[in-house]
């Protein structure tokens, strides 16, 4: 490759960048965001990494769960509250009445 042929690969790849419309994306409401990337995402193979937060979710929820099953078969207790207290708190019928009246005097 020559210095001319070069230079006009430089020159087309500065163009390219300037005139890009893919580089910015337009203020688009959050809902419709990922609809708009998948319409008008590069073609060139790169792909921002998913921002989910599924796994970590499953991850805490999987130690809550080991850490309360063993809360269950040893008795013990964590700051004053045991597997019971947990069971209790889970099965308790909320007063919703009481709730939006608590609310509303905020």
């Amino acid at each position: 490759m020559n210095d001319s042929e070069m230079r006009r690969r430089e020159l087309l790849r500065q163009t390219r960048r300037l005139y890009d419309d893919k580089r910015e994306i337009p203020a688009v409401h959050p809902r419709y965001g990922r609809i708009y990337h998948n319409l008008y995402e590069d073609n060139s193979g790169e792909q921002e990494a998913s921002g989910g937060t599924f796994y970590i979710r499953l991850v805490i929820g999987i130690l809550c769960f080991v850490c309360f099953v063993y809360m269950d078969q040893s008795k013990a207790e964590i700051a004053q509250v045991n597997s019971t207290a947990i069971v209790n708190q889970i099965e308790k019928e909320w007063d919703t009445d009481a709730i939006v009246e608590a609310w509303k005097a905020l």
